[in-house]
C-alpha cells in the first residue's frame, strides 16, 4: 500500500519559496467568499504552507503532508513559475523540473535550484 504521506525536503531558501508559491496560490485560485468547498481548499494549503513553514528549519530539512496535497500543491508550483515567466518574458522549464523532484520525495537544495536558474538563463524571483 502506498504511503499517505508525503515527505518534503529541502533546505529553508526552497522552503521559503515554496509555502510562498502555495499562499500566493492560495489566494488566487480560492479568494474569501468562495463556496465552501473552495474556502476548505484554501483554508487546508494555507494549512499546509503553516506547518511546512513550521517543520522544515535549519536543523531540519523535512515536513510531511497528506499525499492528497501533492497535485494541489504542483499547481502552485505551476502558478509561481507561470507569473515568473509572464513577468520576466522568459522560461522555467529547469526550475520547474527541480521543484516537480521535490513532490517525488527528491530534496531541493537552494544551490540545486540555483543551477537550474542559470540553466533557464537567471529567470528567478529571489
Amino acid at each position: 500500500m502506498a504511503s499517505r504521506i508525503l515527505t518534503l525536503r529541502c533546505d529553508v531558501a526552497i522552503k521559503d519559496l515554496l509555502c510562498r508559491a502555495i499562499r500566493e496560490y492560495a489566494y488566487a485560485a480560492y479568494p474569501e467568499g468562495g463556496s465552501d468547498c473552495a474556502q476548505v481548499a484554501r483554508y487546508t494549503l494555507l494549512e499546509a504552507a503553516a506547518a511546512i513553514d513550521a517543520a522544515i528549519t535549519t536543523e531540519h530539512g523535512e515536513a510531511a503532508v497528506s499525499r492528497r496535497l501533492r497535485t494541489t500543491l504542483q499547481a502552485a508550483i505551476v502558478y509561481h513559475f507561470d507569473r515568473l515567466d509572464a513577468a520576466s518574458g522568459s522560461g522555467s522549464v529547469h526550475q520547474r523540473a527541480v521543484f516537480a523532484g521535490i513532490l517525488k520525495g527528491e530534496p531541493l537544495s537552494r544551490a540545486a535550484l540555483d543551477v537550474a536558474i542559470a540553466a533557464d538563463g537567471g529567470n528567478t524571483d529571489t
